[in-house]
């Protein structure tokens, strides 16, 4: 019955014309009629005026009874009929048949009123859109877990699952221990369970922070901002400089001598500067460029010498060996004479380049132990260690935190480690990412905050850097050639990092990370959780590295203020009405004592106006309900304007409509 109403001017027309021409068959007009004859005989063009008019009303009068009816049914009977929600949805893609990346984020039906349309369809980011960073904020219990993550992790993770040249790889972080059995799950599910790789306690893979191709002070300035980001940044920047200062030289100190460190080894170097000595003495040792020059006959008068490495100096014709601090101990408990020759290696002398650069290294090590940190005062020296130690005696004082993130050198041979005895290395992000693995971080927050934060952000730190080196590679294959890549981190105020002045940062990784065909997705409680876990007022600089924001409900004013200024303003006309009453001969009534009049005139007046005023109020985002959020989408070209989007959790039919499902409870 509705489309026939809808067209009820092609309805009335064809009844009108029915009506009014049995009309004329049952009552043609009376043209025989006396007084019409008089008429015809002194008028005729009022007779036939009468004639055209007669004919007229009756197609006219039936047409305008026939109107009237039918606007009275369309207006009580087709306007309160069937909702438009029940119209079914456009049905949505499968992830694993999909030729093209594209992330299906919800629903959309008006898009600035909360009700449902006739035509419904899907909000639909494209490949080229995601690359620019999606985040999700909504409170606790509003849905973007259920609504937005594992949905959006299916999709992305579903994409050419059985194509293992195109299939999506990434890092996944969490907080709170679920997600990691989820992402689990979806991997299964599309038959990519070998592509799941998982950091946690009870896992046999290790992975060490340290264990890089960074140089010491990269590695030192990482610890540094960490502890920034963990402890808050002093105004004082010597603290800073000092921190890295220290722990620069103990890590290079490591990496000389043994070519592998530890968070470990930097806390034992740091809390023990006997040990440290030791180290310097080894390194003293091993490069040693002091020779000693012994006569043979002295040397054969003495057999203790036989277990240190002399030999024949051809050119002196005298016996040779390095000087070392046992050798010296022992020429001088013995008081065997001898000769002491300085020589410097170098590549032309055979030693190799690569000695030599560490030999320079260890001499600058060196330098800054008995010249600078020596000389420190010992108060002064105190301060910084515990500085520093407060962080590094996590990965001391937990016999499973140490064994997971501080495994031996040995774990990194596959020799050695041919058995698996020291566990299983995790392979380096780079390779990780081009083999499409799915690697997850599972330790929870509860567990311990500080710790959950810091081996996240070091996991998260190596795979921004990782990612930024394909850049390269994919510009010489003219950004065509390689896999996209998934950054998939829930509750993300618990890992985010700013740099401010410094060069690393999540908002300068953000920035840059479109070119590496990057998808980062993060979600977080509000903008006060960003802005709570950030110095200053970087939350901004790293809130507008994401192009696409989705809000679901948000519980604090402040982050609902945030997102109403970021939809923006419009024009808008404005209703206002206005009420005038006016009296004539006006008086004081003797009975209620209150001024009248005998005559009074009473007006109103109806208007509008237009004002700029935000899309959505701050009070909308507060009154979202469940899977309902608003939308800044933007699709890798153009900015889409704010609107309602209706997310489809992952536990429900995603082909009904969220209107559908409100009214049946299930939502």
């Amino acid at each position: 019955m509705r489309p026939w109403l809808e067209t009820t001017h092609l309805a009335n027309a064809g009844l009108a014309v029915v009506a009014g021409w049995t009309f004329l068959s049952r009552w043609p007009f009376p043209a025989d009629q006396a007084l019409l004859q008089l008429v015809l005989w002194h008028k005729p063009y009022l007779f036939h005026a009468v004639k055209c008019a007669y004919v007229a009303l009756c197609f006219t009068t039936p047409y305008i009874a026939v109107s009237v009816i039918t606007s009275l049914a369309y207006i009580f009977l087709v306007r309160p009929g069937r909702p438009a929600g029940l119209v079914p949805l456009p049905p949505c893609p499968e992830p694993s048949n999909r030729e093209v990346l594209s992330l299906v984020v919800g629903e959309v039906h008006h898009a600035k009123r909360p009700e449902p349309s006739e035509h419904p369809a899907w909000l639909t980011i494209p490949e080229r859109g995601l690359y620019t960073g999606i985040a999700v904020l909504g409170a606790v219990g509003s849905g973007k877990t259920s609504g937005c993550m594992y949905p959006f992790a299916e999709q992305i993770l579903g994409f050419r699952a059985k194509d293992e040249t195109r299939r999506i790889g990434g890092l996944v972080l969490e907080v709170k221990g679920d997600f990691c059995h989820k992402v689990r799950g979806i991997l299964e599910k599309h038959g990519r369970a070998e592509d799941y790789s998982e950091v946690s306690l009870e896992t046999d893979y290790r992975y060490n922070p340290l264990y890089n191709d960074l140089d010491a002070y990269a590695l030192a300035y990482g610890i540094a901002s960490l502890l920034n980001n963990l402890y808050g940044r002093g105004k004082e920047p010597f603290w800073q400089q000092a921190y890295t200062n220290l722990v620069k030289f103990v890590i290079l100190l490591h990496k000389v001598l043994y070519d592998y460190v530890t968070l470990f080894d930097v806390y034992q170097g740091a809390i023990n500067p006997a040990l440290l000595e030791d180290k310097i003495r080894e390194g003293e040792d091993r490069f040693a460029c002091d020779f000693v020059l012994i006569g043979i006959q002295e040397f054969l008068n003495h057999r203790e010498l036989e277990t240190y490495a002399f030999e024949r100096d051809a050119e002196t014709n005298r016996m040779k060996a390095p000087l070392t601090a046992d050798l010296r101990a022992t020429l001088k408990k013995h008081r065997i004479a001898h000769e002491i020759q300085t020589e410097t290696p170098s590549p032309g002398n055979g030693a190799p380049a690569e000695d030599e650069q560490k030999r320079l290294q260890f001499e600058a090590v060196k330098r800054w132990f008995y010249h600078d940190w020596l000389r420190i005062e010992a108060r002064l020296r105190t301060s910084i260690i515990e500085g520093i130690s407060v962080f590094l005696s996590l990965f001391d004082d937990n016999p499973a935190v140490k064994r997971v993130f501080c495994p031996p050198k040995e774990t990194y041979d596959p020799v050695a480690n041919c058995d698996g005895r020291y566990g299983k290395p995790l392979p380096p992000f780079s390779d990780l990412i081009e083999r499409g693995i799915v690697c997850a971080l599972n330790f929870p927050v509860s567990a311990n905050p500080g710790l959950a934060k810091a081996i996240g952000t070091f996991m998260k730190q190596d795979f921004q850097r990782a990612v930024l080196n394909r850049i390269p590679r994919l510009e010489r294959g003219g950004g065509r050639e390689g896999r996209p890549v998934l950054f998939l981190c829930d509750e993300y105020h618990a890992f985010a990092t700013v740099g401010e002045n410094d060069p690393s940062g999540d908002e300068k990784f953000f920035a840059l990370s479109r070119q590496a065909k990057c998808i980062p997705i993060v979600a977080t409680q509000s903008i006060s959780s960003l802005r709570s876990a950030l110095p200053g007022e970087s939350w901004r600089t790293l809130l507008q590295t994401f192009r696409t924001k989705i809000f679901l409900a948000l519980s604090d004013d402040f982050s609902a203020k945030c997102a109403s200024e970021m939809c923006g303003k419009e024009e808008q006309l404005k209703l206002h009405y206005s009420f005038s009453e006016n009296g004539h001969d006006a008086g004081v009534s003797v009975l209620t004592g209150r001024a009248a009049a005998s005559r009074a005139s009473l007006s109103t007046s109806k208007g509008y106006n237009v004002q700029r005023d935000f899309v959505f109020e701050p009070k909308v985002f507060s009154e979202l309900k469940n899977a309902q959020a608003i939308i800044l989408a933007y699709d890798g070209f153009n900015p889409h304007p704010p609107s309602y989007c209706y997310l489809k959790p992952y536990y429900l039919d995603q082909n009904r409509s969220y209107f559908e499902q409100v009214a049946a409870g299930e939502i």
